[in-house]
């Protein structure tokens, strides 16, 4: 008869490892994947004869889908776990990609719906699943996730400059959809499992958490408006950069690449800045340079002008999202998911009205340095957000 082999918690070790791997690695391409609009728009644009209100619809398009896959994640991810979960999601990547290759407008726009979709299942089911198996430093830990993230992001630009350069734009998507495939193979393989949430579940001998109207109202807000800020910074500085310059050197199609670089930066930069200062001070510091950054874009002249603003924005926009994703898990404790599912819609919504509503400036005013008074305004809505929203709400973050 056969007996089966025990799993000791040496042999658990490995394939936490791998499954550690899988996902980071997941998220890299989550990164390029969502961040793939900014350089290609130009060259959508151009191939589908859009206008910047046209065009702003594709980004309306893809965190619309990403709304729709948040709405099912919860139920998704009780029904199979978190490993089907990501590997439904990283399909749908797949499927968008390889149809945004070829095709018309038409087919573009249901491409761009099915990798959103993906991305709904990804993006907030990782951040989840590393908040729940973090016991302590949950705030540093979802700064590394997000900075593999970033790591994507920067990718994204220069890929798209030499895909364009060599007309080799479709092999650059199927690669990215093979990836998907390899990754969603993988995640199933390793069947990841949900953490104990010992950090969500802290707070079981304590008072529970008061959580009340008005602080969901500001953080959903916050997630809204910081979502749509760095999607609308990092979605239209290529477009900015090619109308700029006009000499055929503009090496426009990097300018996001800029803004994620400093992102990237300041992520990294973020676990070691926290031992020194308090997660509100970040917060208020980085939103008011993000709010510099964006501001200036109404006076740049130059490409290299708009790579200095775009790399000021993502540098203070870094800690904001890993802060708040980490606030939420260690303040809503077990109740973590159901009202993640909540913040992750806003951010989403705000993805897809912030970048359109930069486009329909842009179209109404006649001028796409307009549009970017929409992030700057963004900033400094947050940073007035920030002081009705409770310091445990923050500084929960980091238990």
């Amino acid at each position: 008869m056969y007996m089966p082999e025990k799993t000791s918690p040496n042999d658990e070790l490995p394939r936490a490892r791998v499954a550690k791997v899988a996902i980071y690695s997941g998220f890299v391409i989550a990164g390029i994947v969502t961040t793939l609009l900014g350089p290609m728009l130009p060259i959508l644009m151009v191939r589908w004869a859009m206008t910047d209100e046209r065009a702003g619809s594709f980004f309306a398009l893809q965190f619309l889908a990403c709304l729709a896959g948040i709405v099912v994640l919860d139920t998704v991810v009780s029904w199979r776990g978190y490993g089907a979960t990501l590997a439904m999601g990283f399909v749908c990547i797949a499927l968008g990609m390889a149809a945004l290759a070829g095709g018309n407008e038409a087919v573009g726009m249901l491409a761009t719906a099915a990798f959103g979709f993906g991305l709904g299942m990804i993006l907030p089911a990782t951040n989840l699943w590393v908040a729940e198996i973090s016991s302590s430093r949950r705030a540093s830990a979802l700064s590394v996730l997000n900075l593999a993230w970033g790591m994507g992001a920067i990718a994204s630009a220069p890929l798209v400059l030499l895909a364009q350069r060599y007309h080799n734009l479709p092999l650059l998507l199927f690669a990215i959809a093979a990836s998907s495939v390899l990754i969603a193979l993988a995640v199933v393989a390793i069947d990841i499992k949900a953490g104990s949430q010992n950090g969500a579940g802290a707070r079981s001998d304590s008072a529970p958490p008061q959580v009340t109207k008005a602080s969901m109202l500001v953080l959903g807000a916050l997630f809204f408006l910081y979502v749509g800020t760095e999607n609308s910074v990092g979605g239209w500085t290529a477009a900015l950069a090619k109308r700029t310059e006009a000499s055929p050197g503009n090496p426009w199609e990097l300018a996001p690449w800029f803004f994620w670089a400093g992102l990237l930066a300041g992520r990294a930069l973020t676990p070691g800045v926290l031992l020194r200062v308090t997660e509100r001070a970040l917060l208020i510091t980085g939103l008011a340079l993000a709010g510099i950054g964006s501001a200036s874009f109404l006076r740049v002249a130059t490409f290299r002008s708009i790579a200095v603003c775009a790399t000021v924005a993502g540098l203070g926009l870094a800690c904001v999202y890993p802060l708040l994703v980490a606030g939420m898990v260690g303040h809503f404790g077990g109740q973590a998911r159901g009202a993640g599912r909540i913040m992750f819609a806003l951010a989403s919504l705000g993805g897809a009205t912030m970048p359109w509503l930069v486009g329909f400036t842009s179209a109404h005013a006649h001028s796409l340095r307009m549009g970017f008074l929409i992030p700057f305004a963004a900033c400094l809505l947050m940073i007035s957000l920030l002081g009705m929203l409770p310091k445990q709400s923050v500084t929960s973050s980091s238990s």
